[in-house]
């Protein structure tokens, strides 16, 4: 079993001392952890039925559309449009958080059972255009998109009792996505996630095996193949993974090795950008914009630790598919759209 090592005694995530909003529950079994979030019942919408979804946030009642005056907190950081006259973005504390303050590092045992506060930050990431998809955004806009969240790790990764960074965008309904106004969010835990733990595990495996990282050699393969590469350019490169675990699935990931997203430099930036809006514009036109989910798979932000056999990327999962007993019973994904013919669809777009 793994356990948080960042922390070992009894401190805070916040000065205040307040009860956990959350617990992290460990599967016995498997080992992996689980968030245990009752505080996220708050949200008004989330027992609603599918089908008023769709309707039940207008512009007009939108509360992302003026965030101070629908209630939320003062940002914590702004960054505004080149006309200086509104603004591009904005960062919040999330009203309904899946983790907040409280004791970190602490180890509860019951039984066979182990759990721990939910301690953690959860931050929005809001877009000031209520209709405009990032897909329509420009390469330059979602760069500022983009160190927008370099800005909010470098941050957080100062403040105790956190080992991994998580930024996400959920884009439609069946994404997640509870609030139709574009926003992404950043989540911050005292534990690593069991993808990026699994994810993390098998590049030091190889690493420790050929001595060189196994998504740089994954990159020289797709490039040499060339078969299942959707865009291309100096820095940053997008292609439908050898093993898809969806239909229409994309990886993008910057052709320099490094193990840290918040590393990558301005230069890396604009091209790395560009590759996103191109991914986006992709699945946007090809798809008949569907609901999707992108991640930032970067290495723990536990100190003392190597993770420079890592490779950070992006990932981007359309929600074009349902998963049903064989899926949820065993863990292997069905994927009727080869990543071959992904990619020739792609690049056609």
């Amino acid at each position: 079993m793994k356990y948080p090592t960042k922390a070992s005694k009894k401190t805070h995530i916040h000065e205040k001392d307040t009860p956990p909003i959350s617990e992290l529950r460990q599967d016995a079994v498997s080992g992996d952890w689980v968030l245990i979030a009752p505080s996220r019942l708050k949200r008004p919408e989330f027992f609603a039925k599918k089908e008023k979804i769709r309707n039940l946030l207008p512009k007009s009642r939108c509360p992302f559309e003026n965030p101070q005056k629908s209630g939320n907190a003062a940002p914590m950081l702004v960054y505004q449009k080149d006309s200086g006259k509104d603004w591009f973005l904005q960062v919040i504390s999330n009203k309904y958080p899946a983790v907040g303050p409280g004791h970190c590092g602490v180890i509860n045992r019951r039984g066979h059972y182990v759990s721990q506060a939910g301690t953690g930050n959860h931050e929005i990431v809001i877009m000031r255009d209520h209709d405009k998809h990032l897909a329509q955004y420009t390469a330059g806009e979602i760069k500022r998109v983009l160190s927008a969240y370099q800005d909010r790790y470098r941050s957080l990764a100062r403040e105790k009792c956190i080992n991994y960074i998580s930024i996400f965008h959920n884009h439609g309904r069946e994404a997640g996505a509870s609030v139709p106004h574009p926003h992404s969010q950043i989540l911050t835990l005292p534990v690593v996630p069991p993808d990026v733990g699994r994810s993390i595990d098998g590049s030091k495996k190889y690493f420790h095996k050929n001595r060189k990282c196994i998504h740089c050699a994954m990159l020289a393969d797709e490039i040499k193949d060339k078969k299942r590469i959707v865009f291309e350019n100096k820095m940053a490169i997008v292609f439908a993974p050898f093993a898809s675990h969806s239909n229409f699935e994309l990886r993008i990931f910057p052709k320099k090795h490094e193990a840290h997203f918040e590393k990558m430099d301005k230069k890396e930036l604009t091209y790395f950008a560009e590759a996103l809006r191109q991914s986006l514009r992709k699945i946007y036109k090809g798809l008949k914009d569907p609901s999707f989910n992108f991640f930032i798979h970067t290495a723990p932000t536990i100190p003392h630790q190597d993770y420079q056999h890592y490779h950070w990327h992006i990932e981007i999962l359309p929600k074009v598919s349902i998963w049903g007993g064989f899926e949820l019973g065993t863990g292997i994904d069905i994927v009727s759209m080869s990543p071959e013919a992904t990619a020739a669809y792609f690049k056609k777009i």
